[in-house]
C-alpha cells in the first residue's frame, strides 16, 4: 500500500499534525466530558430513585448529546444526554433523554436535573 501525499507529506502526517495543534485547545476546555456527566448523573438518579427505595446500579449506556454555554454564569453548561437503564428486574430497557445544568465550582462538577423525557 503506498501512503498518500499532498504537498511531499503524507496524508497521515498532516491530520495527526492537526490533531496535535487542536489538542491543546479542547484540554482547555471547562465543558464536561462524557464520563463527568456520566458519573454525577448517575450518582443524582441513585440518590432520587434509592429514597423512594427503588434500587439502581448504573447506566447501561450513557450517550452525552451535546453541551451549551451559560452566557450569563462562568463555567456553566446546559448539556442533553440519552441514559438507557432497567428501571426493573425482568422489565425492558428505558431510556430517557435528559437535560441538565452541570457547572465547575473549583474540582467539582455540579449537576442540576432541568428535566427527562423517556423515549
Amino acid at each position: 500500500m503506498v501512503p498518500m501525499t499532498v504537498g511531499g507529506r503524507t496524508l497521515a502526517g498532516r491530520m495527526m499534525l492537526v490533531l496535535l495543534c487542536a489538542l491543546p485547545l479542547a484540554a482547555c476546555s471547562d465543558e464536561p466530558s462524557e464520563g463527568e456527566m456520566r458519573t454525577v448523573v448517575e450518582n443524582a438518579t441513585r440518590r432520587k430513585l434509592e429514597a423512594s427505595r427503588v434500587p439502581f446500579r448504573q447506566f447501561d449506556v450513557f450517550r452525552k448529546q451535546g453541551c451549551v454555554t451559560n452566557k450569563t454564569q462562568a463555567r456553566q453548561y446546559d448539556c442533553y444526554y440519552a441514559a438507557t437503564f432497567q428501571p426493573q428486574l425482568g422489565t425492558p430497557p428505558l431510556t430517557v433523554n435528559g437535560k441538565g445544568r452541570f457547572t465547575r465550582k473549583d474540582s467539582t462538577l455540579m449537576f442540576e436535573d432541568l428535566g427527562a423525557q423517556p423515549r
